[in-house]
């Protein structure tokens, strides 16, 4: 393990007790008291609350170091719901995850399980996490749909995309009515940093036709030490894995478009590039929409799931969702971005201008 210095061991201190508070607040109604925090060594325990005169939650700093901070908050939480359980119900004599301890778990959507062995969590998660092998066949015929969208002529791209978002629709219309014992996740997605009017505005796509809850959350960067904030989704695997595709693509092919249109106006700057943007975002959302008008007229219908809004709404009891604003500075590169957003499909792989990279569906 790299040595850390104590600059930034303090910085991961400060985070977590950051995290408790807004936790206690979330979760446990503000119940109870700060506990002492503490980074231990241990390369196997995830983490550990000690009561009685020790009040002390330690968090492993080899799970710092090894995975993203939303892990980090899962382990927070769990032990959290130990301390709740010993403080503020006063169970003390019960085993440690007893009814009490689960039932304050089902209550909250915290991993009851976020505890033990760190690799064999993480596994697990991960498994949770992965795309159900019956559903795989779903995936794959909606990623050799993505790969015909690619195609030159407008028309059959158009129809290849329509098709895909219908073969969605359809499996999770079937899921819904045969009350499937499928599972939900929740996963942050994106940078931590700014929440700006162009990532609300795909998060909002996401949400209304993509079968995802999102919200914009606060996230921490602990290896760069950066607060900011972050979307996280929460769906059904194959549907989460869809809307992240989706909102790295619309990122990408923004820029992408917008370099375009700048060049081809020989514009200097980026004074309109959101007001393209926005058009763009806007032209593609009214296109999703008109494509949901012909499936109503189909009997394809989607009003939502009830079971993911109650899994959302476990993880988030204080949300509140904000909606964005904008102006626009350039009437003509709103107009051409509401344009090719009407004809926006969306691909297979789409170059990154951000790293250089090209991200595919698997």
């Amino acid at each position: 393990m790299e040595n850390i210095n104590n600059t930034i061991k303090t910085a991961w201190i400060r985070q977590l007790n950051e995290d408790w508070k807004t936790a206690n607040y979330n979760y446990f109604k503000n119940s109870m008291r700060p506990p002492h925090f503490e980074l231990s060594h241990s390369e196997q325990m995830l983490g550990k609350w000690k009561g009685g005169h020790y009040r002390r939650l330690s968090i492993s700093i080899f799970l710092i170091q090894s995975y993203t901070w939303e892990y980090i908050q899962e382990v927070l939480y769990h032990e959290m719901a130990h301390q709740y359980v010993e403080e503020v119900l006063g169970i003390r004599d019960d085993l440690p995850h007893g009814e009490a301890f689960k039932r304050i778990c089902r209550e909250n959507g915290i991993d009851p399980t976020a505890t033990g062995d760190m690799h064999t969590w993480i596994e697990k998660r991960k498994r949770c996490s992965s795309v159900n092998p019956e559903n795989h066949t779903i995936l794959d015929k909606v990623h050799k749909l993505l790969a015909l969208a690619q195609s030159k002529n407008e028309h059959e791209a158009q129809i290849a995309m329509t098709k895909a978002h219908e073969l969605l629709l359809k499996h999770n219309l079937s899921l819904l009515d045969a009350h499937a014992g499928h599972h939900y996740i929740h996963k942050q997605i994106g940078e931590v940093g700014k929440r700006d009017t162009i990532k609300s505005i795909i998060s909002s796509i996401l949400c209304k036709y993509f079968f995802v809850e999102a919200i914009w959350t606060f996230g921490y960067d602990q290896h760069k030490n950066r607060n900011g904030r972050i979307l996280e989704i929460y769906g059904t695997p194959e549907n989460v894995e869809m809307a992240e595709y989706v909102y790295d693509y619309l990122q990408n092919i923004s820029e992408l478009l917008w370099t375009g249109y700048k060049e081809q106006k020989k514009l200097e700057g980026n004074k309109h590039r959101r007001t393209f943007i926005y058009g763009l975002l806007e032209g593609f959302y009214h296109k999703l929409e008109g494509n949901t008008a012909e499936k109503h007229s189909n009997k394809l219908v989607w009003k939502g799931d009830p079971r993911l809004k109650e899994f959302y709404r476990r993880r988030n009891p204080k949300r509140v969702r904000a909606s964005s604003r904008y102006s626009r500075s350039c009437q003509d590169a709103y107009a051409s971005g509401i344009s090719q957003g009407k004809k926006l499909v969306i691909h297979k792989g789409v170059h990154g201008k951000s790293n250089g990279e090209i991200k595919h569906l698997r």
